[in-house]
Parts: C-alpha cells; sequence; structure tokens
C-alpha cells in the first residue's frame, strides 16, 4: 500500500461495499456501519495521485531508476539530443557519400538511398510513435541490468502514459520480442515505466539510490561536467564510468581510465602546458608532461656525471609537433636551464663526424651527408646546432617544390627547449620558434580540453587536424602523385575526401583531477547549426567552390578560433599548413615502422656474430664428405690419382659460392653486412634485450 496511487481508490471502494445493501449479508448492519462512520466524522477528501514530473529530468533523478547494484547500465539523459545529431549527420553525410558511390560503385547506389529512406523514415515513425505513447524524450531513457552476473535480465525505464502505452511503442519502434514483453508502472516514480522481457524480470527490479550513483559519477568523472552530457553509464568489466557530452559543432567521449592504463597515467604529471606556445593554432601536435620522480625511480637519476645536469634541468614536458610557416616538423624538450647543453653539438661531431660527414648515402649515387655545428639565429641570438643534412639526392627538389621540406635536420638549444627541427634549411630553422603565448592554439581545442589545460589538469594531448585533407595542396598532390596509377581519378579522389569535408579535428587527452585520471576522445566539425559562423562554415564545406567559401569565410571572420582551419581550406597556409597538420599521422607512422622493424633491431647480436662461423661446420661437412667418397675409390694400390678427382676436389662443389656468406642472417641486421673478421669488435649483447 505503499503507491500513494491505490489509496484513493481502496478507501473509496471500502466505502462502496459499506453502502451497498447487498453486501454483507443485512442492510440494518450496513445501515448502523454508516451512521457511526457518518457520527463520528465526516469522510476525508479526495486526494489527487501526485502529478508525474515534467521538463527535463535531472542527472539525479534518471540515477534513481537504475538498478540497485546493477553490474552496468546507460542514461540517455537527452535522447532527443542524440536523435538530432543522428538526422544531422545523416543529412550531412548523404549527398557526399550518394556522389562517391555513385562514380566508384553504381551498382551499389540504389542501396545507399534506400538505407537513407529508411533511416528518414524510421525517424520519423519513431517521432509519431513516442507522441502516441505519450513519451516525453527529455525525461530520458534508462537501460540497467537486473542480474549479478550480467546476463540479459535488463530493463528499460522511460516516460510513458501508461504501461499499454509504453508496451505499444516497443512494438512500434520494432524492438525484439516487444510481443512478449512485460511492461508496469515504475514504483515510487510517477509518469515512469518499466518494461522487461518477462515478468519474473520485471519483479527483480529495484530503483536505487542516486544520490549515492551521482557520487560515484562524479568521483569517476572528476571535472567532467555531468549535468551537460547527453549519455552517462557504468560497465563492471573494467570498472569503468563513461559520459557523452555534444557541444556545439561536436561530440566528446569521456571515460575512467581503465586498470591497464595506469602505468601511463603514472607517468604523466598534469600542469601547464608550457609548450604549446611551439605549436601554432591549426597545427597538429603531441604534448605531454612526464613525472620527473617516476622517470628517476625508473632510472633517469642513475644518469652519469657529465650529463647529470642537463638531466636534472628537464621539465618533463615534451612537444611532437609541425609547423606551418616555414614547413617543417619538430620536437622540443622543456629544460629549466639549457647552458649545459650548449657543448653538446660539438660532443655529438666529434664523436659522429668521422663516420658520418661527407659520407655518401647508400644507393644513391652522387649524394653527401654532412655532419657539423653550425650557428643559427633564433630572434636575436645566435645559437650553435648540430646540423644534419643531404645533398645529390635527386627527389630533393621534389619535396622542396610540393612540401617546402629541405633535406636538413637541427637540434639545438634555444627559448627553454632542446629542439630538433626537420625539414627547414639553415635560412628558415630560426623561424620555428615560440609565440607570444598558446592561446590561440589552445583556443581552437575542444572546449573540455581548454578548460583542463588552463587548470593545469591535462598530462597528455595528441589533436590531428583534417583541415589539410581539403586543402587545394594535398588535392594538387594526389593528383601528381597518383594520375599515373591505373584507375585513379581525380574526381573521385575528391568525392572521397567531401565525405570527411564537415571533420574539422580529432583529440586525444588524459586529464587527472582529484587523484582520478579520465581519457577524454573528441571530434570536431568545421562548424554548427547554434550561431552565424558556425552555419556559414558548414556551408562553405559543401559548397561548389569550398576553396572561395573558405576564402570569404577567413576574410569575414579575422579573428575567429578557427580562422587557421578556414585558411588551411582556402589553401592560404600553401603546403606548410599541410605539413604542420600532418605531424601527429607521421608521427604516428613512424613509431608503426619503428615497431614492425624492432623485432629485425633487436634480434640478439650472438645469431648475427655466429653467422660467419656457421659456415664452418657446413663447410667440414662436405670436406668430410670428400674423404668419404674419395676413401673407397682411392684404391691406393691402384693410383687413381688421375681418379681422384683431385680437380673435382668438390672443392668448387664445396658450397663455396653457395658459403652463405651472403645469406648470414643479413635480414637480421637489418641489411648490414658483416664483416667476419670484423666479428670481434661487435658487442656479444645489448643491454636488456637477450637476457
Amino acid at each position: 500500500m505503499s503507491n500513494p496511487r491505490l489509496s484513493l481508490p481502496l478507501s473509496t471502494l471500502m466505502l462502496l461495499v459499506a453502502c451497498n445493501p447487498a453486501s454483507s449479508g443485512g442492510e440494518q448492519k450496513a445501515a448502523d456501519t454508516k451512521t457511526a462512520v457518518d457520527a463520528k466524522a465526516p469522510p476525508a477528501p479526495a486526494v489527487a495521485a501526485p502529478p508525474a514530473p515534467t521538463g527535463p529530468a535531472t542527472v539525479d533523478e534518471l540515477l534513481g531508476l537504475v538498478h540497485d547494484g546493477a553490474t552496468s547500465y546507460v542514461v540517455f539523459k537527452a535522447p532527443d539530443a542524440l536523435l538530432s545529431l543522428a538526422e544531422t549527420a545523416a543529412g550531412t553525410f548523404e549527398q557526399p557519400l550518394t556522389t562517391l558511390v555513385s562514380a566508384t560503385s553504381p551498382d551499389q547506389t540504389s542501396r545507399l538511398t534506400e538505407s537513407f529512406a529508411l533511416f528518414k523514415h524510421g525517424v520519423a515513425d519513431a517521432k509519431e510513435a513516442l507522441s502516441k505513447a505519450g513519451t516525453d524524450l527529455a525525461r530520458g531513457i534508462v537501460v540497467t541490468s537486473t542480474s549479478l552476473t550480467g546476463g540479459d535480465d535488463t530493463v528499460i525505464t522511460f516516460s510513458a502514459s501508461s504501461a499499454e502505452a509504453a508496451k505499444g511503442l516497443l512494438a512500434s519502434l520494432k524492438i525484439p520480442d516487444a510481443a512478449t514483453a512485460e511492461c508496469q508502472a515504475t514504483a515510487g516514480r510517477p509518469g515512469y515505466v518499466t518494461c522487461a522481457k518477462d515478468q519474473a524480470t520485471l519483479a527483480t527490479y529495484k530503483p536505487g539510490d542516486g544520490k549515492a550513483a551521482r557520487t560515484r559519477l562524479n568521483t569517476a568523472l572528476p571535472a567532467v561536467a555531468v549535468d551537460d552530457l547527453a549519455l552517462f553509464g557504468y560497465v563492471s568489466d573494467g570498472d569503468l564510468h563513461f559520459g557523452l557530452d555534444k557541444p556545439a559543432g561536436g561530440a566528446t567521449f569521456h571515460v575512467s581510465a581503465p586498470s591497464d592504463a595506469k602505468d601511463l597515467v603514472t607517468t604523466l604529471a598534469p600542469g601547464q602546458a608550457e609548450l604549446l606556445k611551439f605549436a601554432p593554432a591549426g597545427t597538429g601536435f603531441m604534448w605531454m608532461k612526464l613525472d620527473i620522480d617516476e622517470l628517476k625511480k625508473k632510472g633517469l637519476n642513475e644518469v652519469p656525471p657529465p650529463f647529470s645536469a642537463t638531466v636534472s634541468a628537464f621539465t618533463g614536458e615534451v612537444l611532437f609537433g609541425g609547423s606551418a610557416d616555414p614547413a617543417a616538423l619538430q620536437a622540443r624538450f622543456g629544460f629549466s636551464d639549457t647552458s649545459s647543453l650548449a657543448p653538446l653539438a660539438d660532443l655529438a661531431v666529434a664523436f659522429g663526424g668521422p663516420m658520418i660527414h661527407n659520407k655518401p648515402i647508400p644507393d644513391v649515387p652522387g649524394s653527401k651527408v654532412s655532419f657539423k655545428a653550425e650557428n643559427v639565429t633564433v630572434g636575436a641570438d645566435k645559437i650553435k646546432a648540430l646540423h644534419l643534412g643531404a645533398s645529390g639526392v635527386p627527389q630533393a627538389k621534389a619535396l622542396a617544390d610540393q612540401l617546402g621540406l629541405s633535406l636538413d635536420a637541427w637540434v639545438f638549444p634555444a627559448e627553454g627547449t632542446l629542439a630538433a627541427v626537420v625539414g627547414a634549411d639553415a635560412g628558415k630553422v630560426g623561424l620555428v620558434k615560440a609565440a607570444a603565448n598558446s592561446e590561440a592554439t589552445i583556443a581552437a581545442l575542444p572546449p573540455a580540453l581548454a578548460a583542463g589545460l588552463r587548470a593545469g589538469e591535462v598530462g597528455f594531448v595528441g589533436h590531428v587536424p583534417l583541415d589539410g585533407l581539403q586543402s587545394p595542396e594535398l588535392l594538387k598532390l594526389l593528383d601528381g602523385a597518383l594520375a599515373s596509377l591505373p584507375g585513379y581519378s581525380s574526381s573521385n579522389a575528391r568525392s572521397a575526401l567531401n565525405v570527411v569535408a564537415p571533420l574539422s579535428s580529432t583529440t586525444m587527452w588524459i586529464s587527472e583531477h582529484q587523484n582520478a585520471a579520465v581519457i577524454h576522445v573528441a571530434v570536431q566539425s568545421i562548424g554548427n547549426t547554434t550561431d552565424e559562423e558556425g552555419k556559414a562554415a558548414l556551408a562553405a564545406a559543401t559548397s561548389a567552390d569550398p576553396v572561395k567559401a573558405f576564402a570569404d569565410l577567413a576574410a569575414k571572420y579575422p579573428n575567429s578560433p578557427r580562422i587557421a582551419a578556414y585558411q588551411t581550406r582556402a589553401g592560404q597556409g600553401g603546403a606548410g599548413a599541410l605539413v604542420g597538420g600532418s605531424a601527429p599521422a607521421l608521427l604516428l607512422a613512424a613509431g608503426g615502422v619503428a615497431a614492425f622493424l624492432r623485432p629485425v633491431i633487436d634480434a640478439p647480436p650472438p645469431v648475427v656474430a655466429e653467422a660467419p662461423v656457421a659456415e664452418a661446420p657446413k663447410v667440414e661437412e662436405k670436406k668430410v664428405e670428400e674423404k668419404k667418397v674419395e676413401t673407397p675409390k682411392t684404391e691406393t694400390p691402384k693410383t687413381e690419382t688421375p681418379k681422384t678427382e683431385t680437380p673435382k676436389t668438390e672443392t668448387p662443389k664445396t658450397e663455396t659460392p653457395k658459403t652463405e656468406t651472403p645469406k648470414t642472417e643479413t635480414p637480421t641486421t637489418g641489411g648490414l653486412k658483416i664483416d667476419a673478421t670484423k666479428v670481434e669488435r661487435v658487442p656479444p649483447k645489448r643491454a636488456g634485450r637477450s637476457e
């Protein structure tokens, strides 16, 4: 009787039974009872059932619908926003996808068109069914497990006018097993109905403590605006809380760091991102701040004295990124004092110069490598740098013409960092320098990341701009490089790139707040539907002449945080914008190549060193066979000297040509040839590899 909606009907029923002359076996008794009731007190006024709440549901209300002790749940706080996102995505990608499929697989065009039509009709039908069932999407939807084993004992709770209307909604939405599903009003939650596969599952459902669940969610996702999430949930496998928010023109997914990421998180030390001033807005980068104390535990403090001062000055900040003007790739390592770095160039030249300087590049006739110390100008300072360059390379001109890169690499201390710059010549390397501050770079990042960086709560960021995919420079590069390939079509290449034209960047970062780490992944579009500039940017991305459209947009909004993206798409950034934006992708590609080659590089040296020796037994075996062959045939008394096959001593056959010397496990050396006479100079082991 705890349900207030049942109290009024039951009291009324009791009065009606008492007043019914046919009931209880006697009119007099009924009359006496009625008189007694009337004499004691007037009947209590009818109390209406509490009305169902209206308006958007709060996080606490929705968490209060999660089963007590659920192993997993998903709460759709704003399903209408998610539905709108799906509609927008379908409308955005339908035309470019249809164009691409029509050009490349015409036989699939009708199927694609039908799929989009079905989606549109499905959304329309769903909205109509929701309206008929009295379902208000602003009240949210909760899907929760009721089984501690994580089985299929799942219930779904949402607003509906009645249990019958809810069951009809499931059937209208073509939910599997909707015909046999059971629905009932949710106890203690006016306006909500809970449905499950059968009555037994419904009977096990017990709403939990919303406030306690809110506390757990806040603890797992600190510094995340939980009230702004469109959906959130929990899975016991990995003990993960997650959420999705939908800022204007993008979407960001947050998940509590899993236990297997503990080592990575421990190595990071969230703090101010000073080195982001070296990453111009619109370029790609990977930034991290390492925990120096953790690095010392792993051996950083064991560096020998000549370099200990340098190591102790390392701040833990690291940046890998690109430069658009000039075009270059760069790495930066933060130092509180760079004075100890000055002699490193001369030291490197002294040790490596004799082996590298003025030597040719293998298999490149006429080439020459330069390895020496040179002065570079950074701002008003002249700094000694280690320079690695190359000349006489046929591809150098094409690289410079198409991407603006030169065959130069520089390492030098400057502006509180140890810098490594690749692709800029002597006249341009000094132009790869810090901006006054990093605010322009931060402002162009996803809002949640920008807030975390300003608060010093971020330890790692990987930012990959996608605007370069729409730059005219990339199209020229593709046409020039792929035109000779059979089947290549410039128009098809453009159609393929147009599919992702609305997307501007993808970003991943790790934040830490109140000793809890969270991994975030965000996607940003080039515009949004909430303001004039955002709408204009979306329209420019799908216009017939996007280069002109974005040039006009850049002129109209010169102070926009998105100005670098507009300029890149308008071709105003030149080839440098393409190089600068692709820096993280190139770094990941380099990492992939290194991972692929690592088994070869890490092959135990003993195998390599034994290779020349390994042939000795083989040769001796052949010699033994010669003796075996000659022993019966030699017949010394018969003087088979002519027949001794001495000329035929198999020496030519001793596999001497086949001594496998070229085959001496050369692949395991990464292509390096080994001189057997110098084997003794090869270290017997590589530290930490073969033990």
